[in-house]
């Protein structure tokens, strides 16, 4: 993202939604954060399934993001995401639209440079739907802040997750 500040995609009065949110679903929290972004990583599939692993679904692309400061947080009730905390790793699906993403994050995302700074509004959801019933963060506001800073190396990105992946082969 570079230092000419981008639009604010954010939620407005009548937002454009990529995926309208459920008429029953529940505010859990809302962090609005300044992160640096890392990179995006291929996450390969569990293999938990009948369908793993080339039609379930799980092998998903991440965008990564390091935490420079968390400007707000809110957690209405009970149950919700804890503050996010400066240095600490943010995970965006960022291979789909998400329900209660404003039209325009997915591709935002996808433009982005290692080394740039977003202010970022990540929301905890929890979709009730008819069938399924299940928890969504969503970026519902994303504005570039800074472009990477000029001869610096590119951010690390940490090591991909592999909890419970299985090989294709035994050895």
């Amino acid at each position: 993202m570079h230092l000419s500040v981008l639009p604010l995609i954010a939620l407005a009065a009548a937002p454009l939604l990529a995926s309208p949110l459920p008429p029953k679903t529940d505010l859990l929290a809302q962090n609005t954060v300044v992160a640096m972004y890392l990179g995006s990583q291929k996450i390969p599939c569990n293999f938990r399934t009948m369908d793993c692993p080339d039609r379930c679904g799980h092998a998903q692309t991440v965008a990564q993001f390091r935490i420079l400061k968390n400007e707000a947080y809110s957690k209405p009730g009970k149950y919700g995401d804890d503050k996010l905390e400066e240095g600490g790793i943010i995970s965006i699906n960022a291979q789909d639209d998400l329900p209660g993403e404003p039209e325009g994050v997915y591709q935002e995302l996808q433009k982005l440079t290692p080394g740039e700074t977003l202010r970022l509004t990540i929301t905890h959801y929890y979709l009730n739907g008819d069938r399924v019933s299940e928890p969504v963060r969503p970026v519902t506001a994303l504005e570039r802040l800074a472009p990477p800073a000029e001869g610096a190396p590119a951010p690390e990105l940490p090591p991909a997750p592999n909890e419970g992946i299985m090989p294709l082969t035994e050895p």
